[in-house]
């Protein structure tokens, strides 16, 4: 363990285990000791965050992924109400496939984990939900609050079903390998002006012509990966990110919405 003392300064850096840049003393000690994986958590053992055993980051998503295939391998032939999963808007296009591939039925869901937790409280028969801040809330063995220390466990007894890479097992990373890494922007932050209500009418607007999920301001499904417009929580901001199969898809998507949105606002950190 690393960090474990008890500091509400926090000196290493802040609580975030889903930042990645909070994870490098971690990533360093993974490799350093020839670790099979690292977690994280938060301040508050609400989230958990991973690192493979060359120290890179596993994106919320994708961890969630290994999730799903757990909780829904014994699901087979159960009803969709016992199949659905749960994921906020920001989440890749390849957890939506993954749920699918598994038996799972994938449903996009606000981005917030007090509206996650509605959701579940009207679908209690939903064996997982999880977000791209690293809540995840496991629902077959577990009451399925989003806890770090279970998150971790469950991490653990998963992994250990396998023998050890040493033992011919599969290292943590392999355990991605098949999960598509799609091409996409980072979170961008654009500056709110106007009010939210308006801003976010004229957008909606601006893509009357594409298929939309308006569940928590606009993500607009294209042929080939996505494009999200949501308003943030907590700032007067607008938080923003495209995804594509390709580069090719993203270049195009992020052309599309320049299109659209250029001469309303400042895109440049999108591009």
């Amino acid at each position: 363990p690393i960090h474990c003392s008890w500091d509400n300064a926090f000196p290493n850096h802040p609580p975030d285990p889903t930042r990645i840049e909070n994870m490098a003393d971690l990533a360093r000690a993974v490799t350093e000791n020839d670790c099979e994986f690292g977690i994280g958590m938060d301040g508050d053992g609400d989230r958990i965050g991973v690192v493979d055993e060359l120290g890179r980051f596993i994106h919320p998503d994708r961890l969630m992924a290994l999730f799903a295939k757990d909780v829904l391998s014994g699901r087979q032939g159960l009803s969709e109400e016992e199949r659905v999963v749960f994921y906020d808007v920001k989440c890749s296009l390849a957890l939506e496939e993954a749920i699918l591939e598994y038996g799972g039925i994938p449903k996009m869901v606000r981005t917030g984990h007090s509206f996650m937790k509605r959701e579940l409280d009207r679908n209690p028969s939903s064996p997982l939900a999880g977000e791209m801040s690293g809540h995840f809330f496991i629902h077959d063995k577990w009451p399925g609050f989003d806890c770090s220390l279970y998150n971790a466990a469950r991490l653990l007894e998963i992994v250990g079903r396998d023998p050890s890479p040493s033992e011919g097992g599969p290292s943590f990373s392999s355990r991605f390998s098949s999960l598509p890494n799609y091409p996409s922007t980072e979170e961008v932050k654009i500056p709110l002006h106007g009010k939210r209500e308006d801003v976010m009418s004229a957008v909606r607007d601006s893509f009357s012509d594409v298929e939309c999920s308006t569940v928590d301001g606009i993500r607009a499904r294209y042929e080939d990966g996505w494009y999200l417009c949501r308003p943030s929580n907590t700032e007067p901001i607008l938080v923003m990110r495209a995804e594509g199969r390709t580069e090719a898809a993203l270049d195009s998507i992020l052309a599309d919405v320049n299109a659209r949105l250029g001469e309303m606002m400042d895109l440049s950190a999108l591009q």
